[in-house]
């Protein structure tokens, strides 16, 4: 095999087509409106291939895993978000759900958000005023998705943002705990003790 042959392998699809017109199904089923809004633009064939490329190698027991987690979620997933409900752990928050969680806690700062999403939220807060939520949504996605990468390969759990505690008391500064005193001259010495000397009757 050359090397030409070996890239060109990266493109063969062998997701059964059937399998694929099922999920469209069901994702239709459950969503609904919210469905045809982000998939209503495509053909069903050029739709059913779509499926095929990004689903792509997952096992079936991956691809069950999928299914479970989308039986359970109010937010239409686009198909890279359905197979990342496959292979990742579960435990973390879709990035649709998060931007969600996050608009919340934007006009609720008690309400929950998870350290991750709180972070995203940080870094698109100036889209946010400046290009408005559509271009904040789609900057929050990608970065969200990076984080829940990276934790995941970290081997780490989701956890949820919790509000740093106010200190209690101001902390000196180090050049406050260091500062030494300077020596009075010896003249204002000697003036400061004749101006309290007592005077005699």
């Amino acid at each position: 095999m050359n090397e030409i042959q070996k890239f060109q392998d990266a493109f063969v699809i062998d997701f059964d087509p059937r399998i694929a017109d099922q999920l469209l199904g069901r994702m239709q089923s459950l969503y609904g409106t919210l469905f045809e809004n982000k998939y209503g633009e495509f053909e069903p064939q050029e739709l059913q291939l779509m499926t095929c490329t990004v689903l792509n190698g997952l096992t079936a027991e991956q691809f069950k895993n999928g299914i479970i987690r989308m039986n359970s979620e109010k937010w239409c997933p686009s198909l890279p978000e359905f197979r990342s409900w496959c292979v990742a752990d579960h435990e973390f928050w879709t990035a649709e759900k998060a931007w969600a969680k996050a608009l919340i806690f934007a006009d609720d700062l008690k309400s929950e958000i998870s350290t991750i999403a709180k972070k995203s939220l940080d870094e698109v807060k100036q889209i946010l005023l400046v290009e408005g939520q559509k271009a904040a949504h789609r900057a929050f996605v990608d970065i969200y998705n990076d984080y829940v990468k990276d934790e995941l390969q970290a081997n780490k759990k989701q956890t949820m943002w919790q509000p740093p505690k106010r200190e209690q008391t101001k902390e000196l500064s180090y050049s406050e705990r260091n500062r030494k005193g300077v020596a009075c001259p010896q003249e204002l010495m000697a003036q400061l003790k004749r101006a309290h000397k007592p005077m005699r009757a």
